[in-house]
């Protein structure tokens, strides 16, 4: 489940889970500086086996962001004529 591998993530980066408010924004989350959110990317890409560009990781700004991204990742590798 897509919440549960993100879950993990935070947990692993942030030291906790994912905000109760999932909308919660990087700038208001204790420790999601810059540097952490290019790990958080990267632990993000090795939980799910999927790859980010840049332009997607920038946009990834909030938990709910980057549960709705990878859904749609997964979603689309899981139908490659889409």
């Amino acid at each position: 489940m897509i919440i549960s591998g993100v879950r993990k993530v935070f947990k692993k980066i942030f030291g906790m889970g994912i905000p109760a408010d999932t909308d919660t924004p990087a700038g208001e989350i204790e420790g999601w500086d810059s540097l952490n959110h290019v790990i958080l990317i990267r632990e993000l890409e090795k939980e799910f086996g999927i790859e980010f560009d840049l332009f997607d990781a920038l946009e990834l700004t909030s938990a709910a962001a980057i549960v709705e991204f990878i859904e749609k990742k997964i979603n689309c590798n899981d139908h490659p004529g889409n």
